[in-house]
């Protein structure tokens, strides 16, 4: 490739690889490099080549830099970076401007919590973005200074390099060093699935004299690359040394040599600059001071109304300050040519007066209507006697500032408890947002603190006292102290502060403590009362809350379609009632319910219809969407489809105590699917007192991958333990029966095996009384393999391998077809036997579920050597025969110029899922890029129409 611009002087090397990575990304294999280096040596200057060369291109850049005033303020890197808010407004759409407001996150009650400070929904909506902007062509995210990059923007890079193959994008990041965070170790770790680090070295003394010679138009004397070496290479500080002697009329140039007339000390960096800015005059001086408090990337109307001066008084101030290139333009935004030289401004105001500007700034913004974390970025560094200011805006921006940047409004909200009046009215709103951002951050016990201290005060804000009790129940109930929680809302519910009303809510609420309690009976009694009440108050909240509990409780103990209709019904109410992100989990419980009974169909259509929603609302709602789709997909055999939802479900799970259950299913597949017992995922350790109450639905996942980890490792005693004890003692607060219920079989199997007829029996009859109570096809197939292994008919089992087939539930159709073929070997049948060991081994090969097909080979291998050769077909593990048909699905899209946002909608599934299944793809074609697969879909696809009809 051609180069197209001047390499920046001594980065030659560097300068190649990007033109190389840029080359990959505009034919569709995106790549992403990180610029490492101290300050001073170049990295901006990198930077801006790559923009040049990307433009050169045709390639659209989006360029920008973090700021370390804006560390605490959310998303404020790759949203200056993207534009969001201002020329890409359009493409963003209505959704995303939602997502970024916070308007699907929780207020109080019911705080979208345990996000650590970051709205993964946020996170997910910018990658669609930027999907969406590669969609339209190759394009180019360049970011300087990520080492001052807000966590939010930083989780938005690491999802952009992970996924980067897949999209014609180059990304290219800059950093120094120090400090560095731990995203940026987890940045800089993706190095192994090659990413290009650029390094910058101080310049070699060839390069450095070369620079000399073009700083001082003559060939450097003896005296000044004397000088110089103590700028050890360093580009910005042998130019601002130079500057400086310039300045101070010190270089001479004799017969072409410039050189200085003595050797003197190279004072350090900082003062370099400050004495080459001393020489400009006070006006322009007093600007830039200024516009250091403003941040890097400023307007002259933001300047303008810090300094109160008319715009055109400013310009030509400005100007100056462009020639002497202190200041840059970049579009309409002013920039100062390093940010080495805004710090060195920043750093000569006094402590008083940079707080009098950061104070002056935040009205300035205020009153522009810029968006309320830019002000509070400002308040934060504000002088003290700001405290009227802080005070009067704070009372009206908490609402807002609390749902974009609950840290950033919990360091104001603390500031301005310290100014206010105890006694005024501020004090008591500032006390309930205040809880309200802690419940937000996570600090759960802290946010109950703060409920408690605000409703112990005898003067409280009119309408607070029930948001306050709200938030001590939900904070509560969200640390895992249900306990707490039921005691709570009881008190409310007797309180006599509390309107009759409102305490139907909370008498709602306690039968939901009461069923995380494991209180069932006690949750069943509390929700008919709670639903009376409901429906004489009108209260539609209390109602869904309700019926959930009733839903939910009636399905442990008997799913059945009655169950069913009180879940919908729950839905249906929280669609209208609740808050977007509290209503959510009761569609997902729908879902969960239609899984366990086998009406798949139903599942994925309620699936389909809350997808988008749990990737706006974030919190517990995404990665418990995708473990339910990941079942969903377990269950019906689509085992690459269900692992593509548990990476994808893994990336917000952690602080939900979804990460072990998604980890598990994962664990079950690994197994049935013959791993090495060193590639097996790891069960997690025993449950946290920190796993959410979503995650105590799943404990049986953890408990079922260790039974079965053991079958596989050959301790089959352990295994049957471990299953008896849950079936027996629960899962949890869970009766075993209620959610082992699907593993019947296997442990009559097992305890057969042992001998021990009266336990088999027993579990058979439990298989029985579930079928019986919800007559799915799956059920009884469980029934029916149950009754057919006692009684050792194979009619019975070929039975329950029809129902297995109706249902569909492949894994445990084959399983019937082996146990039928077991018993009619044993009857000397193996002719019999033989077609439904195929059968057996074909549904195996499907699933690739080689330990399976190993261990059916194993029980039956006399017939198997009586199968006159008749093997299953070898599993394909590489090349477009190992390609799922979801994988062929998205292939064709990618084929049509779909990129994984288009690709998400058309298949009502995540972008996320759809990325894994894009990187599975090309991981088994061994390809780099969506370009090169496109090609091959499309020359299949032409190859087929040339073939001749039948």
């Amino acid at each position: 490739m051609a180069r197209l611009a001047r390499s920046p002087l001594g980065r030659e090397t560097q300068t190649a690889a990007l033109e190389t990575l840029l080359a990959s990304a505009m034919v569709g294999e995106g790549r992403a490099a990180f610029v490492v280096g101290e300050a001073g040596l170049g990295k901006t200057t990198m930077l801006e080549h790559a923009s040049v060369m990307a433009r050169g291109l045709g390639m659209r850049t989006l360029h920008g830099a973090a700021q370390e005033l804006e560390r605490q303020r959310p998303f404020a890197a790759i949203s200056a970076c993207l534009g969001v808010g201002e020329a890409l407004a359009d493409i963003f759409g209505a959704r995303a401007a939602e997502v970024l407001r916070g308007d699907a996150q929780h207020t109080a009650p019911g705080v979208n919590l345990g996000l650590g400070g970051v709205d993964f929904a946020a996170v997910e909506m910018m990658l669609g973005l930027i999907d969406d902007l590669c969609a339209q062509g190759p394009l180019a995210v360049i970011i300087d200074d990520i080492q001052w990059a807000d966590d939010a923007s930083l989780q938005v890079l690491n999802g952009l390099v992970k996924s980067v193959h897949q999209l014609p994008l180059l990304v290219v990041c800059a950093y120094q060093p120090a400090p560095r965070s731990k995203e940026i170790e987890r940045l800089a770790h993706s190095l192994a699935s090659g990413t290009a680090l650029l390094e910058l070295a101080p310049l070699a003394a060839p390069k450095v004299i070369v620079l000399l010679k073009h700083l001082c138009g003559a060939e450097p004397g003896p005296h000044l690359r004397r000088m110089v070496e103590g700028a050890a290479g360093n580009p910005l500080y042998i130019k601002e040394l130079v500057n400086a002697l310039a300045l101070e009329g010190a270089i001479e140039v004799h017969d072409g040599i410039a050189d200085v007339t003595a050797d003197c000390p190279i004072p350090p960096l900082t003062a370099l600059i400050t004495n080459g800015l001393r020489h400009l005059p006070d006006g322009v001086l007093q600007v830039l001071r200024t516009a250091s408090v403003l941040g890097d990337g400023f307007t002259a109307l933001d300047l303008a109304a810090v300094l109160e001066v008319p715009t055109h008084q400013l310009l030509s101030l400005i100007t100056e300050a462009e020639v002497a290139g202190v200041l840059r333009s970049r579009g309409d935004r002013l920039h100062f040519r390093h940010d080495l030289v805004r710090r060195t401004l920043y750093d000569t105001l006094s402590g008083s007066v940079r707080g009098m500007l950061h104070v002056k700034t935040a009205q300035a913004l205020a009153g522009a209507g810029v968006v309320p974390e830019r002000v509070a970025g400002h308040l934060c560094q504000a002088a003290p006697d700001a405290g009227y200011f802080l005070i009067a805006w704070l009372a009206e921006s908490a609402v807002h500032l609390t749902t974009r940047a609950p840290a950033l409004a919990l360091e104001l909200l603390d500031k301005a408890l310290t100014l206010a009046d105890p006694g005024s009215e501020h004090y008591s709103t500032f006390q309930l947002h205040r809880a309200i951002a802690q419940l937000a951050c996570g600090h759960l016990a802290n946010a109950e603190e703060s409920a408690r201290c605000a409703l112990a005060r005898t003067t409280r804000g009119p309408g607070s006292e029930v948001v306050l009790r709200w938030i001590v129940v939900e904070a509560a109930f969200a640390r895992g102290r249900a306990d707490l929680a039921l005691k709570e809302a009881r008190s409310a519910y007797g309180n006599v502060s509390v309107p009759e009303a409102e305490a139907v809510g909370f008498h709602a609420f306690s039968s939901v403590c009461l069923f995380a309690l494991g209180r069932l009976s006690e949750a069943e009694e509390v929700a008919v009362t709670a639903r009376h009440a409901a429906q004489t108050h009108a209260d539609s909240r209390a109602l869904a809350y309700a019926l959930h509990t009733l839903a939910v409780s009636r399905f442990l103990k008997s799913p059945d379609t009655e169950a069913v209709e009180l879940a919908r019904q729950a839905s249906r109410i929280a669609q209208e009632a609740l808050h977007p992100a509290q209503r959510h989990g009761f569609q997902l419980t729908l879902a969960n319910c239609y899984i366990e009974l086998g009406r798949y169909h139903e599942a994925e259509a309620a699936l389909a219809a809350v997808r988008e929603a749990t990737q706006r609302t974030g919190g517990v709602f995404l990665p418990w969407y995708h473990l339910s789709c990941a079942l969903l997909a377990f269950n019906t055999g689509r085992w690459d489809d269900a692992l593509a939802d548990i990476e994808a479900g893994l990336e917000t799970a952690e602080p939900f105590g979804l990460k072990r259950a998604l980890r598990a299913l994962g664990t079950l597949i690994d197994v049935h699917r013959g791993t090495p017992p060193t590639e097996v995922r790891s069960v997690d350790a025993e449950k946290t007192s920190d796993d959410g109450w979503v995650a105590s639905f799943y404990e049986y996942l953890p408990w079922c991958a260790s039974a079965l980890v053991d079958e596989a490792q050959n301790n089959h005693e352990r295994s049957y333990a471990r299953l008896v004890d849950a079936f027996d003692g629960g899962v949890g607060h869970l009766a075993g029966s209620a959610v082992l219920g699907f593993l019947a079989p296997d442990l009559v199997r097992l305890a057969m095996a042992r001998g021990d007829m009266t336990d088999a029996q027993r579990f058979a009859s439990a298989a029985q009384k579930r079928a019986d109570s919800s007559g799915a096809r799956y059920h009884l197939g469980d029934a029916l393999r149950c009754q057919g292994m006692l009684a050792q008919d194979p009619d019975l089992l070929l039975r329950a391998a029809r129902c297995y087939h109706d249902a569909p539930h492949p894994m445990n159709e084959a399983h019937a077809y082996t146990d039928a073929a077991e018993l009619l070997v044993r009857r000397g049948r193996p002719d019999e036997a033989c077609p439904l060991l195929d059968r057996a081994l074909e549904i195996y090969t499907w699933l690739s579920a080689t330990w399976d097909a190993a261990r059916t080979t194993a029980r039956l291998r006399g017939v198997a050597m009586r199968r006159h050769k008749r093997r299953p077909r070898n599993l394909v593990r590489h090349g477009w025969d190992a390609l799922t048909p979801t994988e062929h699905i998205v292939a064709e899209h990618i084929a049509e110029g779909c990129y994984n946002a288009e690709i998400a909608t058309r298949m009502s599934i995540s972008r996320r899922t759809v990325s894994t299944h894009v990187s599975s793809i090309l991981k088994k074609l061994d390809m780099t890029s969506r370009v090169e697969l496109a090609g091959e879909v499309i020359r299949r696809q032409h190859l087929d129409r040339s073939r001749p009809k039948d």
